[in-house]
């Protein structure tokens, strides 16, 4: 097939490309004009053509989707230099683009695959991240922070809508938080999640600090001092902070996988798999790195995980790696090795 990705020059859309050529697909890229950084990150695969374009520019988007079978939806303002206006016009406006250039350019196409966030599960109203339960499909929140977690919401639900009421076969994936191997350790060579001198920034960066935050700030520079490195974080309760992440590599596997199942259309499915417990990692990641580690009651929660089965039972969906392979990979890269992954920001060279 002929399979249009946009955002293909990011983190994500890279990585895929990867994957889509390995599988015998022929790639177009949709790349923003703007993302000089990376360009010719996939300069050096054959069968992958740009095309430079913006979303919010609708000529160029039906320009992009002249003549393919299939789209990847990756591309999207995110942590850019953006106003909420301008989130809105990329995210929402640019989707909606795209999927007007489907019906009237690609009316037989096979499939459409949306990648949306994890975020749209969080309570706006909410302080940090805490779910007793597993997080499901059917547990979308009420409410959105702008500009990003909004407005990609609003991009999804434009996807799940043309999809009933156009027939524009969609799928949205939800992505956890993407772990690339490249920008997984600090300058230190320490896994940023549990980075001790990012929690003592944390404190320190706090307005207002009540007696008990000036207090884990003084016990965290202590241990920074007596050389630990590492941070067991627990809820403000005690519990040990649990999150899931996903390797970028899964990502793109999942992304894969959603392109034939059939069952999976008009479906929505959170992509993960790389759970995390600080208490249960930390002590181990210590021990290989030579370190030390602290632990301190954080200011929120952050406590989940996320239920797979329907990712499972539909696309048929197992990831494959984990803290330590990634981790791995990580080190890998930092020693200039070669690696099966495709960083970010750099151009990857040959195929």
């Amino acid at each position: 097939m002929k399979v249009l990705v946009t955002g293909s020059n990011g983190r994500i859309g890279a990585n895929l490309v990867k994957r889509l050529l390995n599988a015998g697909h022929s790639v177009r890229g949709f790349v923003y004009p703007g993302d000089a950084s990376r360009a010719h990150k996939l300069d050096g695969f054959d069968n992958v053509d740009l095309v430079e374009g913006d979303l919010r520019d609708y000529d160029a988007v039906e320009r992009a989707v002249t003549g393919v079978d299939a789209v990847y939806h990756l591309a999207a303002a995110f942590g850019g230099p953006y106003s909420n206006i301008e989130y809105l016009q990329v995210n929402g406006l640019g989707t909606l683009h795209l999927l007007e250039a489907i019906r009237e350019k690609a009316p037989e196409l096979h499939r459409l695959v949306y990648a949306s966030t994890e975020a749209i599960y969080w309570d706006l109203r909410a302080r940090g991240r805490l779910f007793e339960q597993p997080v499901s499909e059917d547990m979308v929140s009420e409410t959105h922070a702008m500009p990003y977690f909004l407005t990609k919401w609003i991009g999804e639900e434009l996807c799940m809508n043309y999809c009933a009421q156009y027939g524009v076969p969609s799928v949205a994936c939800r992505f956890a938080t993407v772990l690339e191997p490249s920008e997984f350790l600090t300058e230190d060579g320490v896994p940023r999640f549990c980075a001790l001198h990012n929690a003592m920034e944390r404190f320190r960066s706090i307005s207002s600090p009540t007696e008990s935050e000036r207090e884990t700030l003084a016990e965290l520079e202590a241990a920074w001092e007596n050389g630990a490195r590492l941070l067991i974080s627990r809820c403000p309760d005690g519990r040990s902070y649990k999150q899931e992440w996903c390797d970028v590599r899964d990502i793109a596997k999942g992304l894969a996988l959603a392109l034939d199942a059939d069952a999976a259309v008009g479906e929505a499915f959170t992509l993960g798999g790389l759970l995390t417990i600080w208490e249960a990692v930390v002590p181990e990641l210590a021990e290989r790195l030579d370190t030390g580690y602290a632990e301190a009651r954080m200011p929120n929660p952050n406590f989940f995980e996320f239920d797979h089965s329907k990712a499972r039972e539909l696309l048929g969906y197992e990831p494959d790696h984990d803290i330590w392979s990634t981790l791995d990979t990580a080190q890998a890269m930092r020693e200039g090795r070669n690696t099966d992954v495709i960083p970010t920001g750099e151009r990857y060279g040959t195929a």
